[in-house]
């Protein structure tokens, strides 16, 4: 079987942050794992769950505390009958194929165990495997998943790829392509392109590439936010780079500051409210006024659990886009999950109005 990731010790299981790090970079290396562990190294059980895990899985990564790290390195040199050596100041078995600071890379009869040091608060270090199969991942826009398992069909057989989609938002589908033994993942991916002019992204990094086309057109985007809390402007600005084309975004959280900030009238609020169009178009005019950007992004809603009324449901979300030239469009969504899920599937639903609204830029 393929990959698998063994995470060792109870503080990384508590440490939200600190594993949302590790697993983006984790992913950077390998897309997919088809099973992922928690152990601790004083359950009864731990020694044969994780011999059983190497054994089965082509590839294991194993993420340990630095109290777990050592113990992981004797067992590795027992399984193998080895005997750890000191390389660079680090004990590691004396047969391991590749190493760097606080990571090590071993064999396991056929299969390859990558095994790393982690530290909160530090930097991670070095994963030295990755995926085994070609593969890629990429976004299609303003098509729904259905339409695109049946367009892309023909083309998987044709090049021997195997396809496995997720909607992010409706309309909104990432897709990850793996090619089998003979399989032409080059040729597929560009008949992808051709197929789905304007709608085919070459990545799931959609964020990072929306940055990418506004700076290589010297255009700029701004963002003014309710019910996201200021979400849209942190998606942008996780990426470096991101200020060549993001000068700042407003948190617009009460009418007031909705008023004598972007000049939402008190007629529109008193009448509409501030979940509705009428208050998400007045929204959007403030933005552009203010910063002079090129583009602007909204969004107004009840994102929970409380709030909502039988006329705007909690889930009810405005969120729209407006550009310099005038062009606009806003949409009402009626979305379900909790609070968080509810906010972070409103900023998406922004950003994918972006993409639509300039498909050429785009």
């Amino acid at each position: 079987m393929g990959n698998s990731l063994i995470i060792i010790g109870e503080s990384l299981i508590y440490n939200k942050p600190f594993m949302d790090y590790v697993m983006e970079n984790l992913n950077k290396h390998i897309v997919l794992f088809d099973v992922i562990k928690h152990l601790n190294k004083n359950d009864n059980n731990f020694f044969l769950d994780l011999e059983e895990t190497i054994n089965k899985y082509k590839q294991t990564i194993i993420i340990a505390e630095e109290d777990s790290y050592n113990f992981v390195n004797k067992i590795f040199s027992t399984l193998n009958s080895d005997n750890l050596v000191l390389k660079d100041n680090m004990l590691i078995p004396s047969k391991s194929i590749m190493y760097s600071n606080n990571s090590y890379l071993v064999k396991k009869d056929d299969n390859l165990i990558n095994v790393i040091s982690v530290c909160e608060n530090e930097k991670m270090p070095d994963i030295l495997i990755g995926d085994i199969d070609e593969c890629k991942t990429f976004t299609i826009i303003d098509i729904d998943m259905d339409s695109i398992n049946i367009l892309l069909d023909p083309l998987c057989s044709t090049y021997e790829i195997k396809i496995s989609t997720t909607s992010i938002v409706p309309g909104w589908t990432n897709v990850n392509a793996r090619a089998y033994k003979y399989g032409n993942l080059e040729n597929f991916l560009k008949s992808v392109k051709s197929l789905l002019t304007h709608k085919y992204i070459d990545t799931d990094d959609v964020i990072a590439h929306i940055a990418t086309s506004l700076e290589k057109n010297k255009k700029k985007i701004t963002a003014v936010e309710s019910c996201t809390g200021g979400l849209i402007s942190s998606m942008l600005t996780k990426h470096p780079g991101v200020s060549a084309v993001f000068d700042g975004g407003l948190v617009t959280y009460a009418n007031e500051i909705k008023e004598s900030w972007l000049g939402v009238t008190k007629e529109t609020l008193d009448r509409f409210g501030a979940v509705s169009e009428e208050c998400l178009r007045e929204m959007l005019d403030g933005a552009l006024q203010i910063s002079k950007a090129d583009y602007a992004l909204a969004t107004s809603g009840i994102a929970g659990p409380d709030g909502g009324s039988v006329q705007k449901p909690v889930g009810t979300v405005y969120v729209g886009v407006k550009t310099k030239n005038g062009d606009m469009k806003i949409e009402r969504l009626l979305l379900k999950g909790d609070r968080k899920y509810i906010q972070k599937q409103s900023a998406y639903h922004a950003f994918k109005l972006l993409l639509e609204i300039d498909k050429e830029l785009f």
